[in-house]
């Protein structure tokens, strides 16, 4: 389930759109103005952010501001909402980092598909880059750490005793600075995501018919292939030999 912030000053409207989204099966949070924003994204971890620009206290962009500096929310998608005529408002959230504007007054339904759209993008980039990493062009630095940590993956493929203490050393990193910015940036540990890695590899394998099971699981990391059919069961839904053609 998606989760949403809604941050806006005026309660009948940040209610109605909360209402608008939980109709839809989003789970959903309200705040006030955009201190309380910035404090209620740190803790709710939102999938999507869409906030009024004029609020009291700290406006929209001013926690626009605190967020894309925050490695933990600097790549949650946002939408401003602003006045039509808020012309230069909407060019200046757009520069600060916001992925999108709606003007107010605004059709519920462009306000759903352009927040589905927002959140269905960012899972593609992300799925991208943990089952394609070669293919796709990343600027965010967190993106291109979890690019890094990919590659380190591929060349210890097939070493089942791969650690998050080995791929800390050869980045240069501490590990609590990975698991922190791979969090903020796929919402996955590291052993999860060499896990996952491998597992989308070796299935990526048996489509290819690249070798028996048994080659396939040692080739990416699993020490029995006992092991390498539950976890592929576990996260596939299916066993590798359903796999086979």
């Amino acid at each position: 389930m998606s989760r949403i912030l809604i941050v806006e000053d005026e309660r009948d409207l940040r209610e109605n759109i909360m209402e608008l989204f939980e109709s839809q099966s989003y789970e959903v949070l309200g705040a006030e103005n955009g201190q309380s924003g910035y404090a209620a994204a740190l803790h709710f971890k939102p999938d999507l952010i869409i906030s009024d620009v004029i609020m009291p206290e700290s406006d929209g962009f001013e926690m626009l501001g605190r967020l894309r500096k925050n490695p933990s929310t600097e790549l949650t998608p946002i939408i401003l909402l602003t006045a039509k005529t808020m012309v230069d408002a909407r060019i200046h959230g757009l520069q600060m980092g916001a992925d999108d504007y709606i003007g107010k007054p605004f059709s519920a339904d462009e306000l759903l598909i352009r927040s589905h759209n927002l959140i269905e993008k960012q899972r593609k980039i992300i799925q991208k880059t943990l089952t394609s990493p070669g293919d796709i062009e990343l600027d965010s630095r967190n993106e291109v750490m979890v690019k890094r940590i990919i590659q380190i993956i591929e060349v210890h493929m097939s070493d089942y005793n791969l650690s998050v203490d080995l791929i800390a050393h050869e980045m240069g990193i501490s590990k609590s600075t990975i698991q922190r910015k791979l969090k903020s940036t796929i919402n996955k540990n590291l052993n999860q995501l060499i896990r996952e890695y491998r597992l989308e590899k070796a299935r990526k394998m048996i489509e290819k018919k690249t070798g028996s099971l048994s080659d396939i699981a040692k080739a990416t990391g699993f020490n029995s292939l006992s092991y390498f059919s539950y976890s592929f069961k576990k996260f596939f839904g299916k066993a590798p030999s359903q796999e086979v053609r």
